[in-house]
């Protein structure tokens, strides 16, 4: 079998592995499956609700602090997911053997994203309608920005799987360390005004560049001093090809992995 071949093979068998998600995740509903976009929205304002007093002050950048949480917001709920959804899925038992884990991580890879990737489009149209301003200055930054988000989230997930399955004691910070990478990614702040030695315990997070390169694409003039997508892509590319050859070497170890 040619690469191509085997290419076609294998993105058919992850096309089937995401309707068989949607079906199997959500028990075949669709309210279930619009449940897992419509989930973020809801945190959104519950965010908006919770800093009620500073309605009469202005965000960092922007007009509102709607539109301000939700360009990092929603990038940092979906690389959690994402990732987490990645990390079991390689770690799953499968029933066939001719299945790999790789395939599976995949599927929960690219439906995760498409599934934030909806969530952010109805969070500014909604915002839209209510009269913010939510056309973003430069989509093809915005756009770039994202993937790089889903980038960083399928490599987390692929190591995250592999240190589960080395040192499976792990399991037990796991939700502690994502905890604090999600709260350390910059969505209710901009970097470049944090206490500069906080600033540079912060700019170690991955998801910090993400965040700020999203909103140097949608906000007008706004320029993040401290991006650096060099660091950015090269913990990604690092983070997967370390991911994808742990999954190899240690495929037997995956299949008596337990489920996460």
């Amino acid at each position: 079998m040619n690469i191509a071949a085997s290419a076609k093979l294998q993105a058919r068998v992850v096309f089937a592995l995401i309707v068989q998600r949607i079906r199997t995740q959500h028990a075949g509903s669709r309210a279930g499956y619009i449940w897992a976009i419509l989930e973020p929205i809801i945190w959104i304002f519950v965010l908006k609700f919770a800093i009620r007093g500073k309605d009469n002050n202005h965000p960092p950048i922007g007009t509102s602090y709607e539109v301000f949480y939700a360009t990092g917001v929603v990038i940092a709920r979906g690389w959690r997911t994402t990732s987490q959804s990645v990390a079991r899925a390689v770690r799953k038992r499968t029933k066939s053997a001719l299945l790999f884990r790789i395939d599976a991580a995949y599927a929960a890879w690219l439906l995760n994203t498409a599934t934030s990737a909806v969530a952010m489009l109805l969070i500014l149209f909604i915002l839209g309608l209510f009269g913010y301003d939510v056309m973003p200055n430069s989509p093809l930054i915005c756009i770039a920005a994202f993937l790089a988000a889903a980038l960083f989230s399928f490599g987390f997930g692929l190591m995250l799987a592999l240190l589960l399955t080395a040192a499976p004691g792990i399991s037990h910070f796991q939700h502690i360390i994502m905890l604090v990478i999600f709260i350390t990614s910059g969505f209710s702040m901009i970097i470049d005004r944090v206490a500069p030695q906080l600033r540079q315990v912060l700019l170690w997070n991955p998801l910090v560049h993400c965040i700020e390169w999203f909103r140097e694409g949608f906000y007008k003039g706004y320029v993040c001093a401290n991006l650096d997508l060099f660091y950015l892509f090269s913990v990604s590319i690092t983070f997967i090809l370390c991911g994808l050859a742990g999954e190899r070497v240690t495929r037997h170890h995956f299949n008596r992995a337990p489920i996460r």
